[in-house]
């Protein structure tokens, strides 16, 4: 509805605006001009926190001191064109910031979500401390939950609340509040959640556990149970792992990092990648440590999977088979995580590099790897010493931010230059599709019971 308001008042504002530049305000302006108004003050009462409207409203303001004053033709002219100049300029941020209506999950499960927080003690130098972890949870749910609930969780709502976001940021984000997903939070669990397998998400270097939200939700509508994990104090970790890097290696990672934005082979890619992963100490530092973090969560996981309504307690002690996955930073945590956890049967890594402390020692279970266009093969040297099944696949049209939410939430992104050629939605569906389709196979025991109860 208010796509449609939004809609109509800019097209209304824009039209009676290039009126009033030709010829002075008449009778048959004056109702246009009346109702852009009252769609702009209804708009406005309805959320303040659509920014992207402000130079709308200026236009109108414009026009209704346009109406009721005589002004000279100058004055017209020049007020006209830039009241139409702002709303253009607001028609360009609500199409590059829209509230966009987010694909329904296509499984036969409806889909539950639920948020705690832990802490761990770190006691081996040099990384001593507490560890503030912040743990999102997606689970097969009562699949007639639409009928009883209006409204999923509001996209990434963790990031309204996230410490160490600086306070522009939040308020220019605010407006995602108004887009809902499918989520329902604290949903009764389906019964096929207490056997369902377990996916352990990482997201990226700095981010927050639901940057793929549209993946969760497809993958716990297929029976499957999804934690994310992130450091609460990711950026402060950040700040203290790139003091410590000696000013002449990170001018050479600098540099580094310009010649694989550009036009390479795959062999040069995965050699001038191997050495940037050699070089960054302080990264693998940081993917050692939410490693560990990973593992506590493991550890945990009876207990948070207690916090599920509905979950019986008596199945918390159930084997089930356990797959790691990671985006960006977070595919490396997922893939180190199967290096030493023999608990993960599986391991996916999108379009993340392999920053490691071990990177020699060989991946030994089932592995997925999905590349942007641009970052493809730059992680050749582990799937040439792979001791398992390696399966890598390259998205046509992609970069790297291409899978995650913002393809389909920030378009704006894409007029950037930080997204592909390729259909935001269309890659939502095509990466949900492929993940889903490897960890049937290599994780999945059973046909999962699709009647969602």
């Amino acid at each position: 509805m208010w796509t449609f308001v939004e809609r109509a008042t800019l097209t209304a504002t824009a039209l009676t605006t290039t009126l009033i530049l030709f010829a002075a305000p008449t009778s048959v302006t004056l109702p246009a001009i009346v109702a852009v108004t009252a769609l702009s003050i209804l708009r406005l009462v309805n959320n303040s926190a659509r920014w992207q409207m402000a130079p709308a409203y200026l236009a109108v303001a414009w026009l209704c001191v346009a109406v009721v004053t005589e002004l000279p033709v100058g004055v017209r002219i020049v007020g006209g064109l830039v009241a139409l100049a702002l709303s253009t300029v607001s028609a360009a941020l609500v199409v590059g910031f829209p509230i966009p209506s987010l694909p329904q999950p296509d499984g036969p499960f409806g889909v539950g979500v639920i948020t705690t927080t832990e802490e761990r003690d770190v006691r081996t130098a040099p990384r001593m401390g507490r560890r503030r972890l912040f743990v999102t949870t997606w689970y097969p749910a009562e699949a007639n939950l639409a009928q009883r609930h209006s409204e999923g969780e509001a996209l990434w709502s963790e990031f309204h609340e996230a410490p160490g976001i600086p306070s522009g940021l939040r308020r220019l984000a605010g407006y995602l509040k108004q887009v809902r997903t499918h989520a329902i939070r604290g949903a009764h669990a389906s019964r096929h959640a207490t056997t369902a397998p377990v996916v352990l998400y990482q997201p990226g270097l700095v981010s927050i556990t639901a940057e793929n939200s549209l993946l969760m939700e497809s993958l716990a509508s297929h029976g499957y149970v999804v934690v994310s994990v992130r450091h609460i104090d990711q950026r402060a970790e950040l700040e203290e792992t790139d003091a410590a890097v000696a000013p002449a290696t990170a001018s050479r990672i600098q540099e580094i990092n310009r010649e694989l934005r550009g036009r390479l082979t795959r062999s040069e890619r995965a050699r001038i990648s191997a050495e940037l992963y050699r070089l960054s100490t302080s990264t693998a530092t940081v993917v050692a440590r939410r490693t560990e973090d990973s593992q506590h969560v493991l550890d945990r996981l009876p207990t948070i999977l207690a916090t599920i309504p509905g979950y019986p307690t008596d199945e918390l002690g159930s084997g089930r088979p356990i797959a790691t996955m990671g985006l960006s930073l977070g595919g490396a945590v997922a893939s180190e995580l199967s290096k030493i956890d023999n608990r993960c049967a599986a391991a996916i890594n999108i379009d993340g590099g392999l920053y490691s402390e071990r990177p020699h020692d060989p991946l030994s279970i089932p592995y997925l790897m999905i590349y942007s266009e641009l970052n493809s093969g730059s992680n050749d040297f582990a799937r040439d010493t792979a001791q398992a099944e390696f399966h890598e696949m390259t998205a046509p049209g992609t970069k790297h931010l291409d899978f995650h939410d913002a393809t389909v939430v920030l378009p704006i992104l894409r007029w950037l230059g930080h997204l592909g050629d390729a259909s935001g939605i269309g890659i939502v569906r095509w990466k949900n599709s492929q993940i889903r389709q490897f960890l049937d196979r290599t994780v999945r025991c059973t046909t999962p019971d699709t009647s969602a109860r």
